[in-house]
């Protein structure tokens, strides 16, 4: 959501988007360099007013998404939390758009240096990291970049809360864009890209967040075929820019329930009593060993998008008042 917005604090308190449950103010490619300014005095407007319905009553900080601030520099980061004076504790984070090995410390440091002097009742801020970069795409440098990169968020770990992959920015520096009826796993170059965050990031031992990355059309057919591309390939939840986008990312990600009771299955029988054991739905073997990092994974995620009932599809939940978990 652009940070020029001036119906922000409405849009929240009177919950006019359905479904929504983070919100991403952007103050970089969103806003144009001669809106800079204006978008900042927005930004502070409108989370001023945001924090006076809180105060009367309108709206209850249970009910308050999960809100961030897309910053353009490191520069403006400092400048905002500052700004926002007592305000920021109403955010969750940060985004750093093109995160790079020679920028990533100072973004990180003065979260920390936030976070080690916040008021007791102020609740920690969280960075997220958007890898779009020359040197992270580039072949040549690929490799170096990535490792120095998790490097310098393995010292930050307990702050970074997401790791997003850019590809409209990795595409423009190769003069490239999807086309609604493609997926970003058809444009080689990107993919290629895509493969190596995922190698670095995405190990059962790094325990990272990979988030896939946005999708710009408005039709969700393209929409829907992406996110089933990032889920096989292990990310979890996609920036959006319409708000009928919300509920085809959210009802993709709910687990099936053949995938939970095979999940299910494979946890309870990791006590060295069987190697193999058939699926309830009697299509597949689960193997205890190979299949268990998985099967943790799935019970994480039917946490926090819950199951599909046995009898439901995904389209199922995009119905209106439509019962489809268990």
């Amino acid at each position: 959501m652009p940070a020029t917005r001036t119906t922000f604090a409405e849009d929240i308190a009177f919950g006019k988007i359905e479904g929504l449950v983070s919100v991403i103010l952007d103050l970089e490619d969103a806003v144009g360099e001669n809106e800079v300014h204006a978008a900042e005095e927005s930004l502070v407007n409108q989370m001023n007013k945001l924090a006076t319905f809180i105060e009367v009553g309108i709206l209850h900080t249970d009910n308050l998404p999960l809100l961030f601030v897309r910053v353009r520099s490191v520069n403006q980061l400092n400048y905002l939390i500052e700004r926002l004076e007592e305000n920021v504790a109403l955010l969750t984070g940060f985004v750093f758009p093109k995160f790079t090995a020679d920028n990533g410390e100072a973004y990180f440091q003065i979260l920390e240096n936030y976070n080690d002097e916040r008021p007791p009742s102020a609740p920690m801020l969280y960075g997220l990291p958007i890898l779009e970069s020359g040197p992270v795409i580039y072949k040549e440098s690929r490799t170096h970049t990535l490792q120095t990169i998790k490097e310098i968020l393995e010292q930050y770990k307990n702050l970074v809360l997401n790791v997003r992959i850019g590809a409209t920015d990795f595409s423009s520096l190769f003069g490239l864009r999807r086309s609604p009826d493609m997926t970003i796993y058809d444009i080689t170059p990107i993919r290629d890209c895509v493969a190596d965050i995922i190698n670095i990031f995405g190990r059962v031992d790094a325990s990272y967040v990979i988030s896939g990355p946005v999708w710009e059309y408005f039709p969700q057919k393209g929409l829907v075929r992406e996110v089933i591309m990032d889920k096989e390939n292990g990310m979890i939840g996609k920036t959006i820019i319409h708000p009928t986008h919300i509920k085809p990312v959210q009802s993709l990600y709910a687990v099936t329930h053949e995938e939970y009771t095979d999940a299910t299955s494979i946890i309870t029988s990791n006590n060295g009593d069987h190697g193999v054991i058939k699926s309830a739905y009697a299509n597949k073997m689960n193997e205890i060993k190979p299949h268990l990092s998985w099967a943790r994974r799935i019970l994480l995620r039917s946490q926090i998008y819950g199951v599909l009932h046995e009898e439901q599809q995904y389209d199922g939940l995009l119905l209106k008042h439509n019962r489809a978990y268990v």
